[in-house]
């Protein structure tokens, strides 16, 4: 036997660990990585290009621990959510630049930013479809005074625990894999492209340090002028 061939076994099992919209394989019930989001913004009121905006969204996830993460090629700005129930941790992190700050919120908070998402409703519309290999269904959103309709495809096959706590879809019992968001007057649309199964660690679900701790409101109207910058 050629011993060439023994470093390739490692590179294999590191290929077969990711879930890839590229290809077949899906990683049911897992309960521990990372999923990738492309963004499309439908509507972008900032003076600045899409191409400067944020153009991928990272969750990462292990049982009820989550660490969401939106970042801007700007600098190091972004908003990053870091969600520990056991550690009583629900903070929205927010930076512009250097400058740095949080919202410590709880349970039932809704994460700052989604000020324009308020009353919006989820409908279950019976159609299926798959995303990334995992079967997936349609939910349908609508917004009061509002004759537009909008849909999202949701997972029950990844079994993260209350994944959209602090967020407007905290109703649905699944992952997105297909969704949007409206951010002042903003809206994102968001795809899963990828799935990856792996360890997170600890790190990622602890609270950061060296922030300005300031109020929902606050952070909020500081999110909005990020996006419309």
């Amino acid at each position: 036997m050629n011993n060439n061939s023994l470093p390739l076994f490692p590179l294999l099992i590191l290929v077969f660990m990711a879930a890839s919209c590229n290809g077949d394989t899906a990683y049911k019930n897992m309960r521990e990585g990372e999923i990738y989001y492309n963004i499309r913004y439908i509507s972008n009121p900032s003076s600045l290009s899409s191409d400067l905006l944020p153009r991928e969204l990272v969750i990462a996830f292990r049982n009820d621990l989550f660490n969401t993460s939106l970042k801007t090629p700007i600098g190091n700005s972004g908003i990053t959510t870091v969600i520990n129930p056991k550690e009583n941790i629900f903070d929205t992190y927010l930076n512009i630049l250097s400058f740095k700050y949080y919202f410590e919120g709880n349970s039932k908070d809704l994460q700052p930013g989604f000020s324009s998402m308020a009353g919006m409703t989820v409908h279950d519309t019976g159609r299926k479809s798959v995303i990334c290999g995992f079967n997936c269904r349609q939910a349908r959103v609508d917004f009061p005074e509002s004759d537009t309709t909008r849909y999202i495809w949701y997972t029950n096959e990844i079994k993260a625990e209350n994944p959209n706590r602090m967020t407007p879809y905290r109703e649905i019992d699944g992952v997105l894999m297909d969704f949007f968001y409206i951010i002042g007057k903003a809206e994102m649309q968001f795809t899963a492209d990828e799935v990856l199964l792996k360890q997170i660690p600890d790190k990622e679900f602890e609270k950061k340090k060296n922030y300005r701790k300031v109020t929902a409101k606050y952070l909020d109207a500081l999110i909005m002028k990020m996006i419309s910058f």
